[in-house]
């Protein structure tokens, strides 16, 4: 990551560029000791994540008795010596969320396993609202981040409505610029790689077993913004 950046949006790429953490609530079972989960998630387009969870779990009994938790995210490619891996450390209030069609659409692009969870009638999306973040980079590089430091705050409601068109779009139109995108800015082959998503600060890309994250050189709010990034990128790469 680049060090001249921002901790709070050197945080915030970190957990653009991971789908699962360690999810840590207050048991009501065991009168409020730690309990930790594996939690996979998918950040929206401020940055914190949203998970599907059943009702019958642990983790969501306890949320519903005390919605404080933190999500601990770990750099993917971490060094064998785990203190010297880059991670944050999310701090927030965890909340059921009506998830609307663009929402549990965009899940099931990063998640396409969890459609079968719906004929399961206990499982409900929830949404962490960050409210503080700890966030280590390596050694001597440790931040406390604020809320407003750390979600981004911008008016990017045209991007969120175009999302599922534009992923539409790339994947039947433009899969040689992705495979572009992939060659150039990770040094990957990939014959057919499936765009995720699409937020303000970058797109996710399936390249066979590899989920790759692709930042903007600027974030991007409307539809011909994200256009206009798409086509710089492919130029880059060569498309």
């Amino acid at each position: 990551m680049n060090q001249a950046k921002h901790p709070g949006e050197r945080a915030r790429q970190l957990v653009r560029d991971n789908f699962s953490g360690a999810l840590a609530t207050l048991s009501a079972a065991m009168d409020g000791w730690p309990f930790g989960s594996v939690a996979p998630y998918v950040p929206d387009h401020a940055g914190e994540p949203v998970f599907l969870f059943s009702d019958l779990a642990q983790h969501s009994r306890n949320l519903q008795r005390d919605p404080r938790a933190s999500l601990l995210v770990l750099a993917r490619g971490h060094p064998r010596d785990m203190q010297a891996a880059g991670r944050v450390t999310l701090l927030g209030r965890v909340h059921a969320v009506e998830p609307g069609a663009a929402l549990r659409d965009r899940y099931l692009r990063y998640f396409p396993e969890a459609a079968d969870y719906f004929s399961a009638h206990d499982f409900r999306f929830y949404r962490m609202a960050v409210e503080r973040v700890r966030f280590i980079g390596g050694f001597g590089d440790i931040h406390w981040i604020d809320q407003a430091d750390y979600r981004l705050d911008l008016e990017a409601e045209e991007l969120a409505r175009a999302e599922a068109g534009a992923v539409a779009h790339m994947n039947a139109d433009h899969v040689p610029a992705m495979r572009g995108y992939c060659r150039h800015f990770h040094g990957l082959e990939a014959e057919t790689p499936i765009m995720l998503g699409v937020d303000p600060e970058g797109f996710d890309l399936q390249a066979g077993a590899e989920r790759l994250r692709f930042a903007f050189p600027a974030p991007v709010t409307t539809s011909q913004a994200l256009r206009q990034a798409m086509v710089q990128m492919a130029r880059q790469s060569g498309g």
